[in-house]
C-alpha cells in the first residue's frame, strides 16, 4: 500500500493530485506540493523565507515590518513571531557562578493613564506592595547573562528558590538592602548588599547597577511596544532576555540560532 502524504496545513493524510505534482487536501481543501520543503509546520515558508523573516524581526521588532518586507499576511506574520517568542522562552541557561546580582522591579503603565475604574478601585503605592506586575531577575557579570521570572511578590519565600535553581553554591551574590536576602548565607552563598533606602548604590564592587540597567532596557522596549497583554508578558520577557544573552552575536548568527530552535 503506498505511503499516504500528510497535508502540511492540517496533517490530514487524504489528498488527491490536481496538477504538476500539486495535491489538494480532502479536509482543509488547501493545495500543496510534496516537492516543496516546509521546515516549520504548519507554515508554508521555505528556509530562506524563515531566515529573512527572523532577520527582519530581530532588526525591527514589529509584526508590521515583517508583513511589509516579507510580503506575508498579517496573521501569518503574527503567528510566526508568536512561535519564535515561544521557542525563545524554552531556552535553558547554564547555572550562574562567580559574581551574580539579584534584584526585582515592577512593570505597568503610568497611573494617570489607567482607566478611571482602576484608579478608583485600587490604591496607589510605589515599590513593594504595588499592584503592578513584579519581576525578579539574576545577572551574571562574567560573562554577562540574565535570567528573569514573573513573580507574585519579592518575598524570600518566592525569590530564594529561584536563586537556588539558577546560581551555584559558593557564588557571590550582591543585592539591595531587602532583609529577605540576608538568609542567603544559610543556603551556601556569599552575600553582600547596598542599602538603597539610605542612598547607598555603589560600595566598591558591590552594586546592582548592571541589573538595573537591564531593567531600564526592558521597560523602554515594552514602552515602545505600546502595551502588552498580561497573558503575553512572559513571552516578551523571554524575547528580551534572549536578545540580551546573545547580543554579542551578529544578526545572521542570531537568525540561524532561532531557526535551529524552530526546527528542533
Amino acid at each position: 500500500m503506498p505511503k499516504l502524504l500528510p497535508c502540511p496545513s492540517c496533517n490530514y493524510a487524504r489528498s488527491w493530485v490536481i496538477r504538476r505534482y500539486h495535491r489538494k487536501c480532502k479536509q482543509c481543501r488547501k493545495e500543496w506540493s510534496p516537492r516543496t520543503f516546509h521546515p516549520v509546520l504548519p507554515f508554508r515558508l521555505s528556509r530562506r523565507e524563515w531566515l529573512r523573516l527572523i532577520e527582519v524581526f530581530l532588526r525591527d521588532h514589529t509584526i508590521l515590518a515583517v508583513t511589509n518586507e516579507c510580503h506575508l499576511a498579517y496573521r501569518t506574520a503574527q503567528a510566526a513571531i508568536l512561535r519564535i517568542r515561544r521557542k525563545m522562552a524554552t531556552v535553558k541557561l547554564e547555572p550562574f557562578c562567580l559574581v551574580v546580582e539579584a534584584d526585582g522591579t515592577y512593570i505597568g503603565g503610568a497611573w494617570k493613564n489607567k482607566p478611571a475604574w482602576i484608579r478608583r478601585r485600587y490604591r496607589v503605592k510605589r515599590g513593594r506592595g504595588t499592584n503592578k506586575q513584579a519581576i525578579f531577575g539574576l545577572m551574571q557579570r562574567y560573562p554577562p547573562q540574565v535570567k528573569a521570572w514573573l513573580v507574585k511578590n519579592e518575598k524570600a519565600v518566592t525569590t530564594i528558590p529561584l536563586i537556588n535553581s539558577q546560581v551555584r553554591k559558593g557564588s557571590l551574590i550582591f543585592t539591595d538592602g531587602h532583609k529577605g536576602y540576608r538568609r542567603l548565607p544559610k543556603y551556601g552563598y556569599h552575600h553582600d548588599w547596598v542599602d538603597h533606602e539610605k542612598g547607598e548604590y555603589v560600595k566598591g564592587i558591590v552594586h546592582t547597577q548592571t541589573l538595573d540597567g537591564y531593567w531600564g532596557l526592558l521597560k523602554n522596549r515594552l514602552d515602545r511596544t505600546g502595551g502588552v497583554r498580561r497573558s503575553f508578558i512572559h513571552l516578551y520577557l523571554a524575547e528580551h532576555q534572549w536578545r540580551y544573552n546573545h547580543h554579542h552575536l551578529s544578526r545572521k548568527q542570531q537568525a540561524k540560532l532561532i531557526y535551529q530552535l524552530l526546527t528542533d
